[in-house]
C-alpha cells in the first residue's frame, strides 16, 4: 500500500511539475546554494527551511532531490495526519533520516560515501503558504590513502629510521600524499617547526648538524581541519664526531719503574669510538675501557710502567669511529721520565781488563745518568764501601788503586744517589793476575808401607797453573824428580810408600802465564800405624739391665781413629751388642738375661785395629718385695772411703786411749786390787795393739783395684753385730777358726744356724734386706776384710736426716753413739761358746732350731713399749766397740 502511495505521489509530483510549467506558475525558490562538507564515513547534515510564509500554516510534504536523479531520494508526508518517511533504497537507504525538531530541519546522512557528494534540493509544500526550495552542495571529504617519502635519489623510503648519515651531510626528502579529495595539504615538521608546506607534495632539504640530533621529521597531509591529518614520522640517524679527545691531566713527568695509569677520554662521539694507545710507533695493549651511563663519554685507561728508555718518546691516545670518514682524533705528549741514577763503572783509558798484573795502578771511572741530577757517588768492593786510605784514592766519580794486590781483586760497584733513591752499576770484576803461591804451609800426611796416597797440589794462582813439577826430598835423597805414570804434569800425584826411605818431603810447584811458583808446596809423609788400645774404662750408672762405659783413648797411630764396643754374656759367650762411634763412650741398655757381661773396647783407623781392652761388669739383681722400708744406697768413691776409714781409725784409737787412761787413774779410787788394774792396763794395751794391727791392715787394703766394682754401690746399714776374728782357742770347729775381736766398723747382721755348733757369718744383700737370713758357713773373715775397707765407722752423717730416725716394722735404724754411757760388755769365752750361753749373753736373740733361723728382739733389753701393738717385730740395735755395748736405754 505504501509503495503504491509513494508511486502515486511521485506521479502526482511529475504531473504537477508539468502543469506548473504549462500554466507558468511561479514557484518561490531559494536564490543561493549552500555548501556542506562531510568526511568520508562520517555523518552529513543537510539543512532544509520548513518555515511557512503564512502564520499558522503547516508542512504538508517535503521532497529531497539529488542532482543526476530523476526521482526524489527522500520524502516526508504529513497530509494524512501521520508523519510518513520514505528513502530511496538505491541511493540513501536506511542511512537517511529527516529531523523536523530542529531549526532548520535537517536531512541526516550517516556513513557518508564518496558517491553521496553532489547537489541536493529540498522542496517544502505547505497547506497554505507557497512552496519553498533549498539548494545545497554536499562535498564528501576523502583523506589521502598514504604518504610516500622519497630520498634525495628519488627512492621511496620504508621504515622509521634513515641513515646513519655522517654529521654535516646534506639531506633532501620529499613527501607525497597519495589519493584523497579534495587534494590534501602536505607539510614537513621538526618538533613544532614548519620546514615545508605545499599541496599534495612537499620537499625539504637541510644539513645534518649536532644540534639536530636526534633528528626526527614529520610529514603531514591535511584534507580538512575537521579530519585528522595523515602523518608519517622519520628518524634520521647521525654519526657524530667527538667533541674532543684528550688525555686527562695533561703532560706530567713519570717515574721509571713505578706503575702509573693514564686516562684518555672521547666525549660526544657517536657511535662509541675505539681508543688505542701508542708509544711512538708501538701500540700498547695494557688498557681497559669504560663508558658513562649516558653513553656520551668513552674512557680508555692505560696501565704502564715507564722505563728510562721511554724518556723523550711520544705517548698518545687515538680515537677512531668505524665507517665514519675522517673520524680519527688524537691527543698525546712527550714523556719526561724521572729515574734513580744509572751509574756505569768502567776501567780507565789504556787499561786492558784481561791483563792487569799485581802491583800495577788501576783507575775506575763512574759515568752517571740521572734525572733529577745526582748529588752523591761512592764505591763498594765486594759489598763494602771503599774509603780512601793506603794506596786507595777516592774522588767525586773516580777510584784509583795504586799498586793493586791480589787481595784487591773482586767486584767493584759504583753507587749514585738522587732524590728518588740510589742506583748501582753492574759489578766490574777486577781480575788481578799473579803467579802461583802455596795456600798452606807444610802439610803432614800419614801413610803405611805399601799404601798409595793421592796428593793434590793446591796452589793460589791467577790464571790457574798450566803445568806442575813434583819432586821428593829426604835425609837419604837430596832431590828426586817424581813423574806420573801417564807422563802428564797435573796438580795431583799418586805417591806410594814402599820402604822407610820413602818417608820425607814431597814438593810441588806450579807454573802459569805470569811465572813459576817460587815457594813450593810441601807435604811431609810420615809413617802411620794402627791405634793403641784404650788406656782405661770406667763403668758407672749400673742397674739391673743398663750401664755406662767411658774409656780414655790411646795413641791414634797418626790417623783419625774410631772405637768399637762389643758386649758378651760371660756364662755362654754370646754377643749381645756391637757398636761403633767417634767417641769411646756408650750407654748400654736392655742387657737382660745376664748377671755378668764382658765388655771389649777396640780402637781402629784405616791401618788396622788395636788390641781389645776388656772389663767385666756385674749387673744388679732385680729388686725384691720387702715388708720393711728399703735401706738407702750411698755412692762412695774409693778416695772417699779411704779418707772416711782413716778418720774413723784415728777417732777409735783416740777414744780407746782416753778410756784406758780413765780406767787407769780411776781404778785406785774405787778400791780395786793392783793386779786387777794391771790386768786392765794389759788388756787396754792389747786392745791398742789390735787397733794398730787393724790400722796397718786398713792401709794395706786401701788399693781401689782390690775392691770389686760391684762394691761401689753398697747399702749401708746401721745394725752392728759382734765380729769374730781368726784364732785358735779350743778344739771346737768354731773355736778353731774364729775368736771374738773388737769391732770398729758397722757391718750387716748375720744369721746363726742353731743346729750346728759353728757360727756362720755372711754379708747380706746390698739392698732390700729380709727379717730372716739363712747363710752358709763360708769365708766370713775374708768378707769382713772386704767390707770393712768400704764402710765407715759412722755413716750417720752420710744419710739424710729423715732416714736417721727408725721407722716402724723396719730392721734398720740409725745408731746413736754415746761414748759417755758405755757399759762393760760381758766377756765371752769363744772356746765355750754355746747356743745357750749366746742366748744368755744375748737375751734379744731368739733361735729357732726347727728352721735354722734366728730373730732379734730388744724387748728384754730395754723394756721398750711396743710400736703399734707389735711386740715381736722390733729390731735389735747393737754397737760393740772395745768390749763395750751401748746402753740399751740410749736407743730410740
Amino acid at each position: 500500500m505504501i509503495k503504491i502511495r509513494v508511486a502515486c505521489l511521485v506521479m502526482f509530483a511529475v504531473l504537477q511539475r508539468s502543469a506548473e510549467s504549462q500554466q507558468d506558475v511561479i514557484i518561490e525558490e531559494s536564490s543561493s546554494i549552500e555548501s556542506v562538507h562531510a568526511a568520508l564515513g562520517r555523518a552529513a547534515e543537510l539543512p532544509c527551511d520548513v518555515t511557512p510564509a503564512i502564520a499558522h500554516d503547516s508542512v504538508a510534504l517535503v521532497i529531497w532531490y539529488k542532482q543526476g536523479h530523476n526521482t526524489p531520494v527522500y520524502t516526508f508526508d504529513t497530509r494524512d495526519g501521520v508523519d510518513t518517511h520514505w528513502s530511496d533504497p538505491a541511493t540513501l537507504g536506511s542511512r537517511a533520516s529527516f529531523r523536523t525538531s530542529t531549526t532548520p530541519a535537517l536531512l541526516v546522512l550517516t556513513k557518508i560515501r564518496p558517491e553521496d557528494s553532489g547537489q541536493y534540493r529540498c522542496r517544502v509544500d505547505f497547506i497554505k503558504s507557497p512552496t519553498k526550495n533549498t539548494r545545497l552542495n554536499l562535498t564528501v571529504l576523502i583523506p589521502p590513502e598514504r604518504l610516500v617519502i622519497l630520498d634525495q635519489d628519488g627512492e621511496e623510503f620504508r621504515g622509521g629510521a634513515m641513515g646513519p648519515f655522517d654529521e654535516g651531510t646534506r639531506v633532501n626528502l620529499t613527501c607525497v600524499a597519495i589519493g584523497g579529495r579534495p587534494a590534501a595539504r602536505v607539510s614537513w615538521w621538526q618538533s613544532h617547526a614548519l620546514l615545508a608546506n605545499s599541496e599534495s607534495r612537499a620537499s625539504v632539504s637541510f644539513t645534518l648538524q649536532r644540534d639536530l640530533y636526534p633528528a626526527t621529521l614529520t610529514c603531514q597531509a591535511v584534507t580538512d581541519p575537521s579530519i585528522s591529518p595523515l602523518s608519517e614520522n622519520i628518524t634520521i640517524d647521525m654519526n657524530l664526531y667527538p667533541l674532543w679527545v684528550r688525555i686527562i691531566g695533561g703532560a706530567r713527568p713519570l717515574v721509571a719503574g713505578r706503575a702509573v695509569e693514564i686516562i684518555c677520554q672521547a666525549v660526544g662521539a657517536r657511535p662509541h669510538p675505539t681508543i688505542s694507545w701508542w708509544k711512538g710507533a708501538t701500540r700498547l695493549h695494557t688498557i681497559r675501557e669504560k663508558i658513562s651511563p649516558d653513553g656520551n663519554v668513552t674512557s680508555s685507561i692505560l696501565s704502564i710502567i715507564p722505563t728510562v728508555e721511554d724518556s723523550g718518546r711520544i705517548i698518545s691516545c687515538r680515537s677512531v669511529q668505524q665507517n665514519l670518514k675522517h673520524s680519527v682524533r688524537e691527543d698525546g705528549w712527550k714523556m719526561e721520565i724521572q729515574h734513580v741514577p744509572i751509574p756505569k763503572l768502567k776501567l780507565g783509558a789504556n787499561l786492558d781488563p784481561d791483563n792487569i798484573m799485581e802491583g800495577s795502578d788501576v783507575y775506575l771511572d763512574c759515568d752517571v745518568r740521572s734525572r733529577p741530577d745526582h748529588d752523591h757517588v761512592y764505591f763498594t768492593y765486594n759489598g763494602v764501601i771503599v774509603k780512601g786510605s793506603g794506596g786507595v784514592l777516592v774522588s767525586r766519580q773516580s777510584l784509583v788503586l795504586q799498586g793493586v794486590s791480589r787481595q784487591r781483586a773482586g767486584a767493584y760497584v759504583c753507587v749514585a744517589r738522587n732524590s728518588l733513591g740510589e742506583g748501582s752499576s753492574d759489578p766490574l770484576h777486577l781480575d788481578v793476575k799473579f803467579p802461583c803461591a802455596q795456600k798452606k804451609d807444610g802439610v803432614a800426611l800419614r801413610a803405611a808401607r805399601g799404601e798409595t796416597m793421592s796428593i793434590k797440589c793446591d796452589v793460589d794462582a791467577n790464571p790457574m797453573p798450566s803445568s806442575f813439577r813434583w819432586w821428593f826430598n829426604s835425609s837419604t835423597y837430596t832431590e828426586r824428580e817424581l813423574t806420573s805414570s801417564n807422563g802428564m804434569s797435573t796438580d795431583a800425584y799418586d805417591y806410594r810408600v814402599n820402604s822407610s826411605s820413602e818417608y820425607g818431603w814431597v814438593q810441588c810447584a806450579g807454573t802459569n802465564s805470569v811465572g813459576r811458583q817460587t815457594e813450593p808446596c810441601m807435604f811431609h809423609i810420615l809413617p802411620a800405624d794402627r791405634p793403641s788400645a784404650v788406656q782405661s774404662c770406667d763403668i758407672s750408672n749400673v742397674t739391673h739391665e743398663c750401664f755406662l762405659i767411658e774409656c780414655n783413648p790411646g795413641y791414634d797411630g797418626g790417623l783419625a781413629q774410631e772405637f768399637m764396643l762389643q758386649v758378651f754374656i760371660v756364662e755362654n759367650g754370646a754377643l749381645i751388642t756391637n757398636r761403633t762411634g767417634m767417641a769411646a763412650q756408650w750407654r748400654v741398655c736392655n742387657v737382660s738375661g745376664a748377671q755378668t757381661v764382658r765388655v771389649s773396647v777396640y780402637a781402629y783407623n784405616r791401618v788396622g785395629r788395636s788390641e781389645p781392652h776388656t772389663v767385666t761388669v756385674g749387673l744388679l739383681e732385680h729388686p725384691q718385695r720387702h715388708t720393711g722400708i728399703s735401706s738407702v744406697s750411698v755412692q762412695l768413691s774409693a778416695v772417699l772411703v779411704s779418707v772416711l776409714c782413716a778418720v774413723s781409725v784415728l777417732i777409735c784409737v783416740g777414744t780407746l786411749a782416753t778410756f784406758a787412761l780413765c780406767y787407769r787413774h780411776c781404778q785406785p779410787r774405787r778400791g780395786e786390787k793392783p793386779e786387777k788394774a794391771k790386768s786392765r792396763d794389759e788388756s787396754t794395751k792389747d786392745l791398742l795393739e789390735d787397733k794398730s794391727e787393724a790400722k796397718d791392715e786398713k792401709h794395706s787394703d786401701t788399693n781401689p783395684d782390690i775392691i770389686p766394682i760391684e762394691t761401689k754401690n753398697i747399702a749401708v746399714t746401721e745394725t752392728a753385730q759382734p765380729l769374730l776374728s781368726h784364732g785358735h782357742c779350743c778344739d771346737r770347729p768354731i773355736c778353731d777358726q774364729y775368736v771374738v775381736r773388737p769391732m770398729q766398723y758397722h757391718v750387716h747382721p748375720y744369721n746363726i744356724d742353731a743346729n750346728t755348733p759353728s757360727l756362720s757369718l755372711e754379708p747380706l744383700e746390698l739392698s732390700y734386706l729380709p727379717t730372716e737370713y739363712r747363710l752358709p758357713h763360708d769365708k766370713v773373715y775374708e768378707d769382713w776384710l772386704r767390707y770393712k775397707n768400704a764402710l765407715p765407722m759412722d755413716t750417720s752423717n752420710l744419710l739424710p736426716p729423715h732416714q736417721l730416725t727408725p721407722q716402724p716394722n723396719s730392721i734398720y735404724s740409725s745408731i746413736k753413739r754415746n761414748p759417755l754411757k758405755l757399759v762393760k760388755m760381758p766377756e765371752l769365752d769363744p772356746c765355750r761358746l754355746e747356743v745357750s750361753n749366746y742366748q744368755r749373753y744375748s737375751p734379744s736373740l731368739q733361735l729357732n732350731p726347727e728352721n735354722n733361723t734366728a730373730r732379734f728382739n730388744n724387748t728384754q733389753m730395754n723394756e721398750a713399749q711396743p710400736i703399734n701393738g707389735n711386740e715381736t717385730n722390733f729390731a735389735a740395735w747393737f754397737s760393740i766397740e772395745n768390749d763395750y755395748i751401748t746402753n740399751p736405754g740410749d736407743f730410740t
